[in-house]
This record gives structure tokens, C-alpha cells and sequence, in this order.
């Protein structure tokens, strides 16, 4: 993907449901590059103050990807069902694998040849655990703890939610409106209920709803896309005063603060941090000259956006690799600038040919592709 494409359309738009239905999406990447930086940031652990801590919280920027994935991929497969009529599930998969496995399964294979070499002495659990997608069971994160691996817990939520509701999609999307809206407005009250009667919080109740709260901010960024497509966001007051409403939403985002562990007010808080991300991200894709949106679509914060999921994979290795590796590889500014290097070397050249292989299942590939980060 050309990095010259962080341009915003030149037809006026002034619809969110317009927005969603254009070939590029502005602010995506831009979003994504702050996320990234969040993480790696926090990662890095250059201070403990306050400010820092609050600032680069790499729970929240995860979160932020959990909300743009579940937006974007639900935009594009109700695009290609506008279009086609139908959405191909083979397709959707092809994709999927080709977007993710590529640089997933290279990173385990470095990870495996450096723990040979330098005896890291990872499980072989950890690996397997991470291979097939399930980091996020908390028998691979209590026991054992391996942090090279550990980031996996992300991408096993994210391709645990696709297994299932693409699904749920294609036979039906009243059927997929109810099952995000279950996820995001019915089930903190579950939630809540738990909490009062005890009973209701141990053995197949505590599992139904720990497998499906993980997925809360993923269904709000479906939840929204849906709400965009079908005209429900197509209001003036959402836009009126939309600086304002931002600087507001995003101080809030912080200042709450992402909790990574599960409980009853985590789950409201974090819906809340997800819905206010959610705004944050349909606000801006309606072109502006606002300060916030030509930041979140600045060529050098785009370009980072376009690069995290490489960053994201490699990041980890440098930050919380072990301390048998060599020094200079782990630590501040070394690691640092084998991050940049390798997730360079990585998306240019290795990631880009599966891409272009992508985008050859895309069942939009006769019509106007839409250019955002690659998802």
C-alpha cells in the first residue's frame, strides 16, 4: 500500500452514511498510530509518573484497535453486501489469514531460532498457545508467564470474535445487530446481576460471560458501523460542536483509564472508553480543517498506522524480550530502533506480497477499494 494515499477524498461529504461508503476512510490509520505508539510507549516504561502512565496506557491502546477492527471490518463486509448482495465468507477468511497469519507465524519462528540460540526456555505451551489463538485463556497467562508471547492474548480475542460472527452476519443482519447489541448494552447488566447474586457468577454462567465480555469493545465498533451504514448517525448535533465534544471524549478516555482485569466496574468503564473511541472515530471520518483531524491524518502519523501491526508483533521482543538476549536489543534507544528497522524490513519485505495476494479476494476488487491501514 502506497504511503502517498493519506489524502482526504475530494467530493464533499457531510454524512457519516456517505463517509462509510467511500473508498478511503480518513483518521483510521492516524488513530492507529496513536494506539500503537500507546503501547509501545508503555512497553518501553521510560518513567513511572503519573502523567506518563495515564498517557501511554498499552491496555488502552489495545483497546482502540479492538474498536477500529470491530468498525472496519463491519463496514467492509456490509459494503461488499450493498454491492454483490452477499458476503463470501471464504473470501472474508482468505483475507483474514493472509493479513494476519504472514508476520504471526515469521515472529514465532525468530522467537523459536533466538530461543534455541540463546536458550530462552520458552514452554512449548506458551507457543502453541499463541499458534493456535488462544493466549487469552487464562491457564496460557497465569501459568508459565512468558512475555514474548504474552501479546498474543490480543489477537486470539480478535480472531475468537471472526470465527463467529461473520457468520452471524451473512445469514442474517438483524441477527447481527441483536448479538452486538447483547454484547454491549445487555450484557454489563448480566454483568451487574452477577455481582448480586452470587450463584450466578460461578461455573457455566461466570464462563458465558467472561467468553463474551472480552469481546465488548470489538461489538461496540461493530455496533457503530452498523448505526453509521443504516443513517442512524446522520444528525447535525453529532458534528455541531465536534472539537469541543472530542477534546471532551478523549480526556475522558484517559482519564478513566482502560482496566485489563475483569470486574463489574471495568466492564462499565471500559464500555464507556469504548463508546466515547467509537465517537472519536465516526466523527473524524467525515472530512474537516479542524486541528484533530488533520493530526489524525498527518503523513507521518498515518504512516505509523500503517506499520502497526508489524510494530505490534515486534515490539515485543525488544521490550519485554529476555534478558539472555543481547543487551543493546532490549534496551532504551537500541530496541527503539530495531522496532522502527524490523517492522520496516517486515511490512515492506514480507507483509506487502500477502497483501497483494489479499487483495485479490477482495469481492470489491472491480469497484473502488477502500484504502485504509491494512485490517
Amino acid at each position: 500500500m502506497a504511503f502517498n494515499k493519506t489524502h482526504v477524498p475530494r467530493t464533499k461529504i457531510k454524512l457519516v452514511s456517505e463517509a462509510i461508503a467511500e473508498k478511503y476512510y480518513p483518521s483510521l490509520n492516524g488513530l492507529r498510530g496513536l494506539a500503537i505508539i500507546m503501547v509501545v510507549m508503555s512497553h518501553l516504561a521510560l518513567s513511572w509518573e503519573r502523567w506518563y502512565l495515564v498517557c501511554f496506557d498499552g491496555g488502552l491502546g489495545v483497546n482502540i484497535f479492538f474498536v477500529l477492527s470491530g468498525f472496519l471490518i463491519t463496514s467492509l463486509c456490509l459494503n461488499e453486501q450493498k454491492t454483490t448482495g452477499t458476503l463470501s465468507l471464504k473470501n472474508f477468511y482468505i483475507r483474514r489469514i493472509l493479513r494476519i497469519f504472514p508476520v504471526a507465524y515469521l515472529y514465532l519462528a525468530v522467537l523459536l531460532a533466538l530461543d534455541f540460540i540463546f536458550r530462552l526456555q520458552i514452554p512449548v505451551f506458551q507457543y502453541l498457545g499463541a499458534m493456535f489463538y488462544v493466549m487469552d485463556l487464562s491457564y496460557f497467562r497465569r501459568n508459565h508467564f512468558t512475555p514474548e508471547v504474552s501479546h498474543y492474548w490480543s489477537l486470539s480475542v480478535e480472531e475468537q470474535f471472526y470465527i463467529i460472527f461473520p457468520f452471524i452476519l451473512k445469514k442474517s443482519r438483524t441477527a447481527f445487530y441483536y448479538s452486538v447489541l447483547f454484547i454491549v448494552l445487555v450484557l454489563p447488566l448480566v454483568c451487574w446481576l452477577q455481582e448480586l447474586i452470587k450463584p450466578l457468577n460461578e461455573g457455566v454462567f461466570y464462563l458465558f460471560t467472561h467468553i463474551l465480555v472480552k469481546f465488548q469493545s470489538i461489538a461496540t465498533g461493530c455496533l457503530l458501523a452498523l448505526l453509521a451504514f443504516n443513517k442512524h448517525l446522520d444528525h447535525n448535533w453529532m458534528f455541531r460542536y465536534k472539537v469541543a465534544v472530542n477534546v471532551v471524549a478523549i480526556f475522558f478516555i484517559f482519564y478513566l483509564g482502560y482496566d485489563t482485569l475483569y470486574s463489574f466496574k471495568a466492564v462499565y468503564v471500559n464500555l464507556i472508553i469504548a463508546v466515547l473511541t467509537g465517537y472519536v472515530i465516526v466523527s473524524n471520518m467525515v472530512p474537516a480543517s479542524n486541528l484533530i483531524f488533520r493530526i489524525l491524518n498527518s503523513r507521518v502519523l498515518s504512516t505509523v498506522g500503517i506499520l502497526s501491526y508489524s510494530i505490534y508483533i515486534w515490539q515485543q521482543l525488544f521490550t519485554f524480550g529476555s534478558a539472555k538476549l543481547p543487551k543493546y536489543m532490549v534496551t532504551f534507544p537500541g530496541n527503539v530502533i530495531f522496532i522502527a528497522v524490523i517492522s520496516s524490513l517486515s511490512y515492506f519485505f514480507y507483509e506487502k506480497y500477502f497483501l497483494t495476494l489479499k487483495s485479490k479476494f477482495s469481492s470489491l476488487k472491480n469497484k473502488q477499494p477502500i484504502v485504509v491501514a491494512p485490517e
